[in-house]
């Protein structure tokens, strides 16, 4: 048994590894969705918008869902300390805290749907890699296939280009200067 998932997986990174489009990145998933579950018939938008904006407890900071960082509109760009989005989704107190803690520190969250950066789900281990840590910060496990291609496929049927950097109107200025008072 473990041998078999083991196999599983090295193929599933092996497919990975070639895919650069989406809808590769789908099939990918589509094959391990149907190996851990022989009745799987397609991935879900509806399903994949509702696991995106679903609310997960984290212990210590509250509750989240993909949209809190993501946002509810995934054509955003988010700049850190311009929105609501909790400090702690950028920034760890303690290395044990994050999955990958050197990357918690980045400023800038690209848009996640692909019509507004069609460079997010452009690179399968990259989409492979962010799925996996933010699916083990926001529910503490992996997620499933099932669940990883539910997401996909709803960011992929999210129409319209860019909406460039959202900023919050109560958002709070970084180091206590609005960027307005220059």
């Amino acid at each position: 048994m473990l041998r078999e998932a083991a196999v599983a997986c090295a193929l599933l990174l092996a497919t990975l590894a070639r895919a650069d489009t989406p809808e590769q990145i789908l099939e990918t998933y589509a094959a391990q969705a149907r190996a851990d579950d022989p009745a799987f018939i397609a991935f879900s938008a509806e399903r994949g918008e509702a696991f995106y904006r679903e609310p997960h407890a984290v212990k210590g900071a509250g509750v989240w869902s993909c949209a809190s960082c993501h946002l509810k509109n995934p054509r955003f760009s988010v700049l850190a300390h311009r929105t609501e989005i909790p400090c702690r989704a950028c920034h760890v107190l303690n290395d044990w805290e994050h999955p990958d803690p050197h990357s918690a520190k980045k400023r800038v969250i690209d848009a996640f749907a692909p019509s507004a950066n069609p460079k997010r789900l452009g690179d399968a281990k990259r989409a492979e890699t962010f799925l996996r840590l933010n699916c083990l910060l926001l529910l503490k496990r992996e997620c499933t296939a099932l669940e990883k291609g539910d997401v996909i496929t709803y960011l992929v049927h999210v129409e319209g280009g860019p909406l460039g950097n959202f900023i919050s109107p109560n958002r709070r200025p970084i180091g206590g200067v609005d960027d307005n008072d220059q």
